[in-house]
């Protein structure tokens, strides 16, 4: 299997991702619960409109 460099690695930019959200909900415990009702409430619109 050959490795080369890739341009985009998206595994590596996921796993960053990931550790900045879990660094800011570990700072700020709140935020998360906040985040995740945005979204449950923007999806469900979304899906309310496709019915």
């Amino acid at each position: 299997m050959k490795k080369t460099e890739k341009k985009l690695d998206a595994v590596k930019m996921m796993r960053e991702i990931r550790n900045k959200l879990h660094e800011d909900y570990e700072k700020n415990p709140g935020k998360r619960k906040k985040d995740l009702k945005n979204v449950h409430k923007k999806y469900m619109k979304r899906k309310t409109e496709l019915v």
